[in-house]
C-alpha cells in the first residue's frame, strides 16, 4: 500500500517538474526575445553590449531553476512522509476496527451457538480486552473479571489473571465506582482502583492504575458488571466506549436468553414433577377408593353366590348392599373423571362446572356450600375460566379435607377492570407462614399450584387464614387481558 502511494506521488511530482521546466524554458526565451527587441530595435544598442545582460539573466534563471527544483523535491518528501503517516495511522485504525468488529461477530456467533452464559461472558471479556491491546497494553498488564449478582452480592464468574482467594470474594456492589456504574448504567473509568472501597478488596487489582467498569444492565434488570484494569495508565477514546457499550448490550441479551432458557428448563421440570405427582395422587386415590370398592363388590358377590341356595332372603339383602356400593363407586369414578376432564366446563361454562362440583360435594360430604355471582364468569375467556375452575375446585377440596367447616361460600364479582373469585370457609384455619415454610419438606402442591395457575393468566392469589378463624382465598384476574370480549 505504501509503495503504491509513494509511486503515485513520484509520478505526480515528475509531471510537475516537467511542467516547471517547460514553463521556465518558455519564460527564458520570451525574456531573451523581449531584451533583443528592446535593445536592438527600440534603443538601437549593439548586440555586443547587451550580451553580459543575457549572461546574467541566464545565470539567474539557472539559480531560480535549482531553487525551484529543490523546493519541489523538499515538498515531495514532506508530502510523501505525511501521506504515508496518515495512511499508516488510518490502516492501523482500520485494522483495529476490523478486530473489534470481529470480536463483536465472534460474540454474536457465540450467542447463536450456545445458551451458556459462561461462554458468552468469556467472549465478551475477550472482546473488551482486544480493544485495550490495540491501545498497546499487553495482556500481562491487564486484570479482568466479570461479576454477576448471586449469593447476596457480586461474585466473579469469569476472570483473567485473577487467582487465589480473589475468586471466592463477593463484593456488595453498594459503593465505589462499580456501584456508581451500575446505578448510572454507563461505562465509568477509575484512575485509582487500588483506593476503591470495594475493588481494593481483591488483591489482583491493588497494583492497577486504571480500571473501566462496563455495566451489564437492561432497564431495571441488573445482571452484574465487567471490570478490566491495567497496571499502566490507559487513555480511552470514543471508539473504546462504543465497543464497551456494544459488548455490554450483546452480553445482556445473551444473559437474558440464558436466564429465560433456565427458567424454561425449571418450568419444564416443574411440569414433569407436577404430572408425576398427579399420576401418583390419582393412583393413590384409585387404590384407596374405587379399587377397594370393586374388591369389596367381588367379595360380596362371591358371598351372595353361597347364599342363593341356602338363604335367598339374606342374598337379596346382600345384593342391595352390593348395588349401593356399586352406585357409590360409580359416583366416585365419575368424580375423578370430572376432575381429570370437566366436560361441563367445556360445554356449559364455568358457572355450570362450579355448580357440578358443589352438588357433588353436597351429595357426598353433606357440606353447606353457597354459590353467588356465578353469572360473572361469562365475562372471562376460555383459558381464564379453566384456571379459575381449577383454583376454586382446589380450594373447595382443601376445605373439604382439612377445614371441617360448617359453611363454605363461593362468590364471583367484577370490580372495575378486575374479575374476583372468593372461596371462604368458617373452618379451623391454619398458620399460613408455617405452611409456606414447610412446603418443600412436605412435598404438598396445593397452595403452590393455585398460585402458579393464577400467574399463568396474569392474576394474583391471596390466602388469608388463622387458627380457628377460617380461611379466605381471593383470586383476581385482569379483564384487559382475559375478557371474553377481547377474545372475540
Amino acid at each position: 500500500m505504501r509503495e503504491k502511494i509513494t509511486s503515485l506521488i513520484n509520478q505526480e511530482f515528475k509531471r510537475l517538474q516537467i511542467f516547471t521546466i517547460a514553463v521556465l524554458v518558455l519564460a527564458f526565451f520570451v525574456l531573451v526575445a523581449a531584451l533583443y527587441f528592446i535593445n536592438n530595435s527600440v534603443l538601437g544598442i549593439p548586440f555586443s553590449q547587451w550580451i553580459p545582460g543575457i549572461a546574467i539573466t541566464t545565470f539567474l534563471f539557472l539559480v531560480a531553476t535549482v531553487i525551484i527544483f529543490t523546493l519541489i523535491n523538499s515538498a515531495k518528501e514532506r508530502v510523501d512522509i505525511n501521506v504515508n503517516q496518515e495512511v499508516k495511522e488510518g490502516t492501523e485504525e482500520l485494522e483495529a476496527t476490523n478486530r473489534r468488529l470481529k470480536s463483536l461477530q465472534d460474540l454474536a456467533s457465540t450467542m447463536r451457538a450456545t445458551l451458556s452464559f459462561e461462554l458468552v461472558v468469556e467472549q465478551a471479556l475477550d472482546a473488551c480486552k482486544e480493544a485495550l491491546i490495540d491501545a498497546e497494553i499487553s495482556r500481562q498488564e491487564m486484570v479482568s473479571t466479570v461479576f454477576l449478582y448471586g449469593n447476596g452480592g457480586l461474585r466473579p464468574v469469569e476472570t483473567r489473571t485473577v487467582t487465589g482467594r480473589d475468586l471466592d470474594k463477593i463484593l456488595p456492589g453498594k459503593k465505589g465506582f462499580i456501584a456508581k456504574s451500575l446505578s448510572e448504567a454507563d461505562v465509568l473509568i477509575s484512575k485509582s482502583p487500588a483506593q476503591d472501597p470495594e475493588l481494593s478488596q481483591l488483591v489482583s487489582f491493588r497494583n492497577c492504575q486504571t480500571a473501566v467498569c462496563i455495566p451489564l444492565r437492561a432497564g431495571f434488570n441488573i445482571f452484574g458488571a465487567m471490570v478490566i484494569a491495567s497496571k499502566v495508565p490507559i487513555k480511552f477514546n470514543r471508539s473504546h466506549y462504543d465497543l464497551f457499550m456494544s459488548v455490554s448490550d450483546q452480553a445482556v441479551i445473551a444473559l437474558q436468553n440464558a436466564r429465560l432458557y433456565q427458567e424454561l428448563e425449571s418450568e419444564k421440570q416443574r411440569l414433569i414433577d407436577a404430572n408425576e405427582n398427579a399420576r401418583k395422587e390419582l393412583a393413590r386415590d384409585l387404590h384407596d377408593g374405587p379399587t377397594q370398592s370393586i374388591a369389596a363388590i367381588a367379595m360380596r358377590v362371591n358371598f351372595i353366590r353361597s347364599l342363593v341356595s341356602r338363604d335367598p332372603e339374606q342374598a337379596m339383602v346382600e345384593l342391595q348392599k352390593v348395588e349401593e356400593l356399586a352406585k357409590e363407586t360409580s359416583k366416585e369414578i365419575r368424580g375423578m373423571l370430572f376432575t381429570l376432564r370437566p366436560l361441563v366446563l367445556e360445554t356449559q361454562g364455568l358457572e355450570a362446572a362450579i355448580k357440578t362440583v358443589i352438588d357433588r360435594l353436597v351429595e357426598t360430604d353433606h357440606l353447606n356450600i353457597q354459590f353467588n355471582g356465578g353469572h360473572y364468569s361469562e365475562i372471562l375467556d376460555d383459558s381464564a375460566q379453566s384456571v379459575v375452575f381449577s383454583i376454586v375446585e382446589e380450594a373447595l377440596g382443601n376445605a373439604r379435607k382439612y377445614a371441617k367447616a360448617k359453611l363454605i361460600e363461593v362468590r364471583f364479582w367484577q370490580e372495575d377492570g378486575l374479575f374476583v373469585a372468593l372461596v371462604q370457609d368458617n373452618g379451623k384455619g391454619f398458620d399460613t407462614h408455617d405452611v409456606n415454610r414447610d412446603y418443600s419438606s412436605r412435598g404438598s402442591l396445593g397452595m403452590v399450584n393455585m398460585r402458579e395457575r393464577a400467574e399463568r393468566i396474569d392474576g394474583s392469589l391471596r390466602v388469608e387464614s388463622a387458627l380457628n378463624q377460617g380461611t379466605k382465598i381471593t383470586l383476581v384476574v385482569p379483564l384487559d387481558k382475559h375478557s371474553r370480549r377481547n377474545s372475540v
